[in-house]
């Protein structure tokens, strides 16, 4: 027997009732003298022992019923249904189990249906470009995207948001949104990193079935390339306008020379024709380095993805500048692993990087003295240091000498061609590569700029 709540009451009901009929009948068959009290009270009791079979098998056949019922509430989708569909008994459960079976099939195609929904709305989410996070009613991440987590690295849901986002405007916004002063708010500001981001955040609020399901969807927008791109384009002209007015005066009164006083004198044309040329071809030279350093400044925040071998290009760059150290004299000399480095790097760019650096080198080197390339692996870093022995800078110059246009000395720097633009480009290139320039300098004894880039 089954230990049942109120079992024994249950049962002794059920035998009652099934025994009832049986006991009337005896009566009224006693009342009319057609049979004996013995007989009656036999007849009674004979349907008590079926009766408490019949009522322990219904017990069983519906406990089974419903602990077949419970495990199709937990799994709807599992194989007990079909393996339980056949059984036999007093009751017409086999209908049950073909129409749970039925069911079943339905809430099959609803389940493959919603879970396909989810995973292509999953996948979109992951394709969206921008990063997106959503937030519950206490500012925590409840889900994001892979371009939220690719911008952030670790990002855990347990999070909040000020964990990765703390600019005052932007949780001012999220606050109001949450609360609903401020739809579908948007708040510019900048996100610290290795490179700065700007980025404009869209803050959506989507109310749920209950205040406490309300959540918050904020998208940011990277708006560092346009940044970029505006202020290059403000500092182009600023820059341009300021270097160029030089040269281009020189030129003018060159010309006017030429056409005037000297219009009748063959060795002052000669002699302002060749300051003509040096001006053109420094203003060549100013506007080949803005249009190269925009350019890298664009790419600064895509990484490359080139296998480079550093001793072939280091190599190369000692071979091109092999004329231009002889005809000054001075040699170049390689101080490189027998065994070969190799990195992800634009060969391009670092050739542009090593190229710069050593000529530098043989510029402001003193006379007869040799230029130094050397290639070491240090820790998770790779080092090219290129060791002049020239004049050495002071100390004050030497955190201003990657910004545009700065120049220790400014006559010497025009005198031997420079641009002031070089180790702005060795900056923002070693920075594309996700590397720093170093740069060690002793007055009278010489200097060493060392680029480490990452193994």
């Amino acid at each position: 027997m089954l230990n049942t709540s109120g079992f024994m009451g249950k049962m002794l009901l059920f035998v009652a009732i099934i025994t009832a009929p049986v006991v009337i009948v005896s009566y009224w068959l006693v009342s009319h003298e057609l049979l004996s009290i013995e007989y009656a009270l036999l007849l009674s009791l004979t349907p008590i022992g079926p009766a408490v079979l019949v009522y322990n098998r219904l017990l069983l056949e519906v406990s089974a019923l419903t602990e077949r019922m419970g495990l199709a509430a937990t799994d709807p989708l599992g194989k007990h249904i079909e393996g339980n569909a056949s059984r036999g008994g007093l009751l017409p459960v086999n209908e049950f189990f073909l129409t749970m079976q039925q069911y079943k099939r339905v809430l099959a195609k609803m389940f493959t249906d919603v879970k396909t929904q989810q995973e292509n709305s999953s996948r979109l989410f992951d394709l969206l470009p921008n990063a997106v996070f959503v937030l519950d009613k206490k500012r925590c991440i409840t889900s994001f995207n892979q371009a939220a987590s690719k911008l952030f690295e670790n990002l855990t849901l347990s999070d909040e948001i000020t964990t990765y986002l703390r600019h005052p405007a932007l949780l001012k916004a999220i606050d109001g949104a949450l609360i609903g002063s401020a739809l579908n708010a948007s708040v510019e500001f900048e996100l610290p990193n290795r490179q700065v981001h700007y980025v404009e955040a869209h803050m959506v609020k989507v109310e749920g079935e209950n205040p406490e399901d309300d959540q918050l969807i904020i998208t940011l927008h990277d708006l560092t390339s346009a940044k970029k791109t505006e202020k290059m384009r403000v500092d182009f002209i600023a820059n341009a306008s300021h270097e160029l007015r030089t040269p281009l005066a020189i030129l003018i009164g060159s010309i006017e020379t030429v056409l005037g006083p000297a219009s009748e004198d063959r060795d002052a044309q000669a002699r302002f024709l060749q300051i003509m040329k040096a001006q053109s071809d420094r203003m060549s030279r100013l506007i080949d380095d803005l249009l190269s350093l925009s350019q890298i400044e664009m790419d600064e925040h895509t990484r490359p993805s080139k296998s480079l071998n550093l001793n072939e290009l280091l190599t190369s760059v000692s071979d091109m500048l092999f004329a231009k150290a002889a005809s000054l004299e001075k040699e170049i000399q390689l101080d490189l692993p027998k065994t070969a480095i190799s990195i992800i790097a634009d060969p391009n760019q670092l050739t542009q990087v090593f190229t710069n650096l050593t000529d530098n080198a043989l510029k402001y080197s003193r006379e007869k003295a040799p230029v130094i390339i050397k290639l070491s692996a240090v820790k998770q870093n790779i080092e090219i240091s290129v060791i002049d022995q020239g004049e050495g800078i002071s100390l004050e110059h030497l955190p201003r000498l990657t910004e545009r246009f700065y120049r220790v000395d400014r006559d010497r720097s025009r005198e031997v061609g420079g641009t002031g633009l070089g180790l702005a480009i060795v900056k923002h290139i070693v920075a594309r590569h996700r590397g720093h320039l170093e740069i060690r300098s002793v007055l009278g004894k010489g200097s060493v700029f060392t680029v480490k880039l990452p193994n």
